[in-house]
């Protein structure tokens, strides 16, 4: 089945106290495997027996080079793609045994996608962008906006409510796209590169929602792909995985309580020495 990465006996305090409570996990891994064909007859080994468990009230980033299958992880724990072997739980049902229609509609319903190329719809405004889950869901407006228009406030964004996306800067949509992921109080949300395409200003702006988002009540979790060592700062755990499976990981004890401020210096040199001594 693999090994699953668990968390040690320094975990910060929520994480602790959800443990203790025998709280499930939000996300569940077990034994995850992806195999492709490349076209030419050879098989191409993408993830092997990864196992991966996510709990509430935690971010977990994962970093790695092109190609290491991180990528993958995170098509496989939102559902796009299905292991070759292994399973996959999300909010205790196992997404990995579903149709692509089933999938579809799972999604809508309990996870959050972030995207670093943000995906909005250009012909809705910002605050139907928002509310867009409930829209394909035919949910009436009354039954959404209200919840759309709070978010957008806290998004700083409500002025903007009505106009479209192609009014906003590059990183006002951001924040957009990370409001989208965040409405409806997802199981998971899903980050790819949040951040990768940001200055500082928008992307510590972007980092805080994403990780107040998930401190808010304890009832979300989250999986981060990063290359960025400040956004891994915002995590709880940074996962190093390369060839296909997870070779180590890093328990930030400064993430949590979260008080919209990094860890500090110390915090910074532990985090960025063991991104060197990994040598991914």
């Amino acid at each position: 089945m693999g090994n699953v990465v668990r968390i040690r006996s320094d975990a910060p305090k929520n994480r602790q106290s959800c443990m203790n409570t025998n709280c499930q996990p939000l996300l569940s891994i077990r034994g995850a495997g992806r195999n492709y064909n490349d076209g030419a007859g050879n098989t191409k080994i993408a993830l092997s027996r990864v196992g991966l468990d996510v709990l509430p009230g935690e971010l977990v980033a994962i970093i790695g080079p092109s190609g290491s299958g991180k990528s993958t992880l995170l098509q496989l724990a939102g559902g796009i793609d299905s292991p070759t072997t292994g399973s996959v739980d999300v909010a205790g049902r196992r997404i990995s045994d579903m149709t692509e229609k089933e999938r579809t509609l799972f999604r809508r319903e309990h996870i959050g996608f972030v995207f670093q190329a943000i995906h909005l719809v250009p012909s809705m405004t910002v605050v139907e962008n928002i509310g867009l889950s409930s829209i394909v869901s035919n949910h009436r407006t009354v039954d959404w906006k209200a919840e759309a228009l709070v978010l957008l406030q806290h998004l700083g964004l409500h002025e903007y409510a009505d106009k479209f996306p192609d009014q906003l800067s590059g990183g006002q949509r951001q924040r957009v796209g990370v409001g989208r992921a965040i409405f409806g109080n997802p199981s998971v949300i899903l980050a790819d590169e949040p951040t990768g395409s940001l200055d500082s200003g928008n992307r510590d702006i972007v980092l805080k929602l994403i990780r107040h988002a998930i401190d808010d009540g304890q009832r979300t979790g989250g999986l981060m792909v990063t290359h960025d060592l400040q956004a891994a700062s915002y995590a709880d755990r940074v996962i190093a995985i390369s060839d296909g499976i997870i070779i180590d990981q890093f328990v930030n004890t400064a993430a949590q309580p979260f008080n919209g401020q990094r860890g500090g210096h110390d915090h910074d040199e532990r985090i960025r020495s063991w991104f060197t001594a990994i040598s991914l």
